[in-house]
Parts: structure tokens; C-alpha cells; sequence
């Protein structure tokens, strides 16, 4: 912009205001910038273009499943429907919230140790059962029994259960 003898501001001819704004370091990096992303920007603008000319068929569809929506919900088959899965929600509500399940939440019956203590113990059996039904029953008098207690592999089972054992003990004078 110039200003004139008489003070008034006179317009600057557009395509020196064109020259000084393109030479602005700042709109060069934009316009960079802009060049960079304009594969994107055409992309977004057809994307736009197809959404807004396709805008009728979308209103068709939301407004028919809207008319099946209110059908289906009048429909006294999905009344009883909504109502039985109301009624199981609360009847699981109630169920959690009863004494037992929130002692059962307390307690250390649902921690991993014991899930996988678990999963031991049952493997322990599955094999034990497949072994004593595959081999005949031996009678083992005391003395195989005081052989079997020396055995390694059944040290670590003995001092568990012996492990067992007194802290069970102290749980039941607990209690």
C-alpha cells in the first residue's frame, strides 16, 4: 500500500502485492509444505466430493434402518427379548453383589498362584490315574512305603504336603 500527498492510503497494484507476499519466507515453506501434501489434499477433496454426492443414498439407508429399527422394537418377540436380557442383567448384578461372590473376590481363590497350583494338582492326578490303570495294583507293605518316601521324586511332593499341612493348620485356628 502507498499513501498519496493527501494522506489517503492508495491501493498497491494486486501483482506487486502478489510479488511481496510470494517472496515472505514464511509463504514459501507453506506453500513448499503445501505442494508436498498435495496428493493428500486432492485425495481428501475427491473423497469429500464423492461423500457430499453420495449424501441421498446415505440419508436413505440411515432413514430405512431407522424404519426397521422401529419396527423390530415394536415387535412383541423383541419386547420379550429386551426384557429377558434386562432381567438377566440384574439377575447377574444380584449375583455379584451377593456375600458369597464378594468373600470369593476377597479371598485368594481366584489368584494366578492358585489357578496354576491348580493346573499342577490336575495334571498330577490325570497322570497318576492313567499310570494306575495301565500297570496292575501291587500291594506295598511299610517297608516299599518307607522306600518310596526316600524316593527323590516323591521328596519334593512330601515337603509340600507337610508344607500343606501346618499352614492348614494354622488357617483352621484362624478361622
Amino acid at each position: 500500500m502507498a499513501v498519496d500527498r493527501k494522506g489517503a492510503v492508495a491501493e498497491a497494484p494486486i501483482d506487486q502485492l502478489l510479488f511481496e507476499k510470494l517472496a515472505d519466507p514464511k509463504t514459501i515453506e507453506q506453500l513448499v509444505l503445501l505442494i508436498d501434501k498435495l496428493e493428500h489434499v486432492t485425495f481428501l477433496l475427491n473423497s469429500l466430493e464423492n461423500f457430499l454426492r453420495r449424501g441421498p443414498e446415505f440419508a436413505d439407508s440411515i432413514n430405512d434402518l431407522v424404519v426397521d429399527l422401529r419396527q423390530s422394537l415394536s415387535s412383541p418377540e423383541y419386547v420379550k427379548r429386551i426384557e429377558s436380557v434386562f432381567t438377566t442383567i440384574r439377575r447377574i448384578q444380584e449375583f455379584l453383589d451377593s456375600p458369597q461372590v464378594q468373600e470369593l473376590l476377597k479371598s485368594d481363590v481366584l489368584d494366578v498362584r492358585t489357578a496354576q497350583m491348580a493346573g499342577k494338582l490336575s495334571r498330577s492326578l490325570i497322570r497318576a490315574s492313567a499310570e494306575t490303570n495301565e500297570s496292575e495294583t501291587k500291594r506295598v507293605g511299610i517297608i516299599g512305603l518307607m522306600r518310596a518316601l526316600s524316593d527323590e521324586e516323591v521328596q519334593p511332593a512330601l515337603q509340600f504336603i507337610l508344607n500343606f499341612a501346618r499352614h492348614l493348620s494354622k488357617e483352621i485356628k484362624n478361622a
